[in-house]
């Protein structure tokens, strides 16, 4: 059975601020266009939305956009931070090099963050490509550690809300478990026999659990919010 347009909206306000959201995705999943519908969501209750860019992937994303004919001039309006990579997109506020230490990565970035957070109210974060930065560093480890205990500082505030997408073809398995562990809901997208079904692993609604959103390919060329 597919779901209506209606159905998905009901279940995004049930989502409340000081939540964190994991998406997990794969590298074939239409990722641009469920990160496009969300920040036509924010936008209906905030102003300040910001992106984590990693690597240049939201260049990737507004490249999917443009390919599939849609409209990326919001990009320009987002905050945005950039670790690593050289494509501008959004309002940069800082950038990071993913290269160096992972103390005084980790040290900079808290501060970008914290000086968003003293000025901003009523954020939503989109985190996009955290766990390719693994692969970087030497000590993995450790910074499987620091990106766990970063989500929990983005995570759990009264005046924001954070939506981490990682891609589970590239994640370790140890990072996966301990954003999936700090978050309040984990979501699964999952692209099966034309369909797109958004699977609900975890949830603060018990009956929320193991609920299935499944949206026709087709359909998502015409879905908004």
């Amino acid at each position: 059975m597919t779901s209506t347009v209606e159905e998905i909206l009901e279940y995004t306000k049930s989502v409340m601020w000081r939540e964190g959201i994991v998406i997990e995705y794969s590298s074939s999943e239409p990722i641009h266009l469920i990160f496009k519908w969300l920040v036509e969501i924010s936008e209906k209750i905030t102003d300040n939305i910001l992106v984590l860019d990693v690597l240049d992937i939201l260049s990737m994303l507004k490249l999917n956009l443009d390919i599939a004919g849609k409209d990326t001039s919001f990009i320009h309006n987002l905050d945005v931070i950039k670790i690593g990579g050289n494509i501008k997109l959004g309002k940069i506020i800082g950038y990071v090099d993913p290269h160096q230490d992972i103390t005084v990565y980790a040290s900079k970035y808290s501060k970008i963050l914290r000086e968003y957070y003293e000025t901003h109210k009523n954020i939503v974060y989109f985190i996009f490509g955290m766990e390719k930065l693994v692969h970087l560093q030497e000590r993995k480890e450790a910074f499987e550690l620091y990106a766990t205990n970063y989500t929990r500082y983005v995570f759990g505030d009264e005046e924001r809300v954070g939506i981490y997408f990682i891609n589970r073809d590239i994640a370790t398995r140890a990072l996966l478990l301990q954003v999936e562990e700090a978050a309040s809901r984990v979501m699964e997208v999952i692209h099966e026999e034309g369909t797109l079904k958004i699977k609900i692993r975890k949830s603060p609604r018990l009956d929320d659990y193991g609920k299935e959103f499944k949206i026709p390919l087709e359909d998502l060329r015409h879905l908004k919010f």
